[in-house]
């Protein structure tokens, strides 16, 4: 199910206070256009996902149908983790298809995109030797907010990261 208007069923996911995110070509800064709280945080994704689009990718948004109220923070860190990774599948993944799965779980708010790419061994990726990357910075901003990230990801399968954050 794309979510392409404000009325998705994750609209109610944001508080009452509105958040605003730009998007430059390599920042990300909280001032505007994006408004959570009128498009909600599915709309926000889809609005990334309309990005990678533009470039060919052809990417298929599911939403869960559960409502919950979450964090204007954790919204943020989803949008951000979000935008890192459809970076990432870009630069590096060559892939042709993305599926996000956005859904409540108990307790928790779970964001999965899954790519059709070439892969890569992830573990490495996330160890403390690696190189400072996008995804370990992930994996240590989505840790202090109490989530985890887990990365899968093989050269048949491509890759898939799923993230689970705390509704609390």
């Amino acid at each position: 199910m794309s979510s392409e208007h404000p009325d998705s069923p994750l609209g109610p996911l944001i508080d009452s206070h509105p958040v605003k995110v730009a998007v430059t070509s390599d920042v990300v800064v909280d001032v505007h256009p994006f408004d959570f709280h009128a498009l909600g945080l599915a709309g926000v994704i889809d609005r990334l996902a309309a990005r990678m689009r533009s470039v060919g990718l052809k990417v298929a948004l599911e939403v869960g149908h559960a409502e919950a109220e979450i964090d204007r923070r954790i919204a943020i860190l989803l949008y951000r983790v979000t935008d890192e990774l459809f970076r990432n599948i870009v630069a590096h993944a060559l892939a042709q298809e993305v599926k996000i799965l956005l859904q409540v779980a108990p307790g928790a708010i779970e964001l999965s995109v899954q790519d059709d790419g070439t892969g890569f061994h992830g573990n490495r990726l996330l160890s403390t030797e690696a190189a400072e990357g996008g995804l370990r910075k992930l994996h240590r901003a989505v840790g202090r907010a109490g989530g985890y990230l887990d990365v899968r990801s093989s050269e048949e399968t491509g890759t898939c990261v799923t993230v689970q954050l705390p509704l609390d």
